[in-house]
């Protein structure tokens, strides 16, 4: 045993999440240290899809120039009957974080942006290949206790949190006695992931593949890949359905399986779990080691990148004394709910594609094929945005915007430049006036808090009517979508302060600014 290393946060765990956190957590100029049981990252994809709030927290990060790239964007969703006929296409609508609302991906190439994001930061560390084997928090700290391969010695790491990323399974989920229960969901689905030698020209989106003799899933990921996942029929022997032979079967309706390189073929199990509590003193949950959902609407992943959006900032707070660690209860009482939401959309989704009974599924064709002609199922309004119910902002306010996500237009600069609003906020807080300067509205001991905590001052105006005399450091733009004068209208107040998660923290009106330093005080703890 040698003395304790020292840092500020352990992420155990360096998949997509894990990597998430850690490239927030080195923006925040917080020391982290990764750890990974694996000893080199995975090649073979797992997730497929996810969302514009997901590419909207990889801008936050500054990859998204780099993940953009590599993205198949602004795609459909299909559900096909057994026969091949479409019975509704769903192309989400609206835009209003910026990207379009539905991309696939390629996993081993998110994963590598991610990690070349992560090298960016000297205070970060990862090490590969590194079991952990003990955690003990005793108020004060966390001790994390690692081995290095099978017979290295035992290590200690001491670390003010801990935030586990190490997937359903988590070691540190079990380590800290915290239970997985939830819904009691399970269904094995055989999953075959192929390298074609050229797209393949009737699957051009995702398909869901109604066959009551076998649900299936079709799936097109760039650079010429594709996912086929097929249900496993009650009595068959898992073993047996995920041979070679069989996978090449299976996918033969749709390709030659003598043109395709088959690179995975195995039997997952989805479930749809969560963690009875997210923190335990002074370890955290994210992704997988917190909640489990079936991969049918793409949001496993998505949901983990959330958590990891809502977490960094908060734990970087505390760490550097802006914010009591109460604060990181919120992260729970925020989360869980969303992410219970996702996990029905999710549920709903995998019920309608895995109906057998061909009553049913009948009964289920006919009005699919009436909701293709009902736009809030076809522009996929009816999933669940990024919104709080309760936690770090201000809810006196019944119709108040806190606890949405503020909305990202193109916005036109006085320079006369055209930016995504986020890049003008950068990676901290942010004080949005209508039509105002908030740093002419706002006392002295408001503007010495957001000035201790690097805030953004933005005034933002309709194309042609930006104001001409602001402060300086006020930024002062043009809504060219008019998403955030929108925004405005609906939730009212003439200021709108959002935090580094682009969570809005309160929208007063102009005689309340001069609250902001005791609404900050009371519910984050800190001034």
């Amino acid at each position: 045993m040698t003395d304790s290393e020292l840092t500020d946060v352990v992420v155990v765990g360096y998949g997509p999440v894990g990597a998430m956190v850690a490239n927030l957590l080195g923006q925040a100029g917080v020391a982290t240290i990764v750890l990974e049981r694996d000893v080199k990252p995975h090649t073979m994809p797992r997730a497929g899809a996810t969302d514009d709030e997901v590419i909207r927290i990889f801008q936050a990060a500054g990859l998204d120039d780099q993940l953009l790239p590599l993205l198949d964007l602004g795609q459909s969703t299909q559900f096909v009957a057994a026969n091949g006929d479409q019975l509704v296409t769903m192309r989400p609508s609206g835009g209003r974080n910026g990207f379009p609302q539905l991309a696939f991906f390629y996993q081993p190439d998110l994963e590598r942006v991610l990690h070349d994001g992560v090298a960016r930061y000297p205070q970060v560390s990862v090490r590969m290949g590194v079991r952990v084997e003990a955690v003990h928090d005793d108020g004060d700290g966390v001790t994390v206790w690692t081995r290095t391969g099978d017979r290295g010695r035992q290590t200690a790491i001491r670390a003010r949190y801990v935030v586990a990323c190490d997937g359903g399974r988590s070691t540190v989920r079990n380590l800290c006695s915290i239970a997985f229960t939830g819904s009691t969901y399970a269904q094995p689905w055989l999953v075959v992931d192929a390298k074609l030698e050229a797209p393949l020209d009737d699957v051009t989106c995702f398909q869901f593949v109604g066959n009551p003799d076998r649900p299936a899933v079709t799936l097109p990921l760039p650079g010429t890949h594709h996912r086929w996942e097929f249900m496993v029929l009650p009595g068959e022997d898992q073993a047996a359905l995920a041979t070679l032979e069989n996978a090449r079967r299976l996918i033969s309706p749709w390709v030659d399986p003598d043109r395709v390189t088959i690179l995975r073929h195995i039997v997952y199990t989805f479930h749809a779990r969560a963690a009875d509590r997210w923190r335990s003193g002074r370890v955290l949950l994210a992704g997988d080691a917190a909640h489990l959902m079936p991969p049918f609407a793409g949001q496993g992943l998505s949901a983990g990148m959330r958590d990891a959006h809502n977490l960094a900032w908060k734990l970087a707070a505390v760490i550097a004394g802006t914010a009591d660690s109460s604060l990181l209860d919120s992260y729970e009482s925020e989360r869980r709910p969303h992410v219970t939401r996702m996990t029905r959309l999710t549920r709903f989704s995998g019920a309608l594609v895995q109906t057998r009974r061909r009553r049913v599924a009948k009964i289920r064709d006919i009005a699919l094929a009436k909701a293709a002609r009902v736009s809030y199922f076809t522009e996929g309004r009816f999933k669940p945005h990024l919104r709080y119910s309760s936690g770090a902002f201000d809810s006196s306010r019944r119709r108040s915007g806190a606890g949405h996500a503020f909305p990202q237009p193109t916005v036109r600069t006085s320079a006369g430049r055209l930016r995504p609003l986020d890049d003008l906020i950068g990676s901290g807080w942010a004080v949005v006036g209508r039509d105002l300067d908030p740093q002419a509205n706002m006392p002295s001991e408001s503007r010495e808090l957001w000035a201790s905590l690097g805030a953004a001052y933005l005034s933002v105006s309709r194309p042609g009517h930006r104001r001409t005399r602001c402060a300086a450091g006020t930024v002062v733009v043009e809504d060219l979508d008019g998403y955030v004068l929108d925004f405005f209208d609906r939730h009212g107040g003439d200021f709108a302060i959002v935090r580094p998660d682009r969570i809005v923290f309160a929208m007063p009106d102009a005689g309340d600014l001069d609250n902001a330093a005791d609404l900050y005080t009371s519910l984050v703890g800190v001034a």
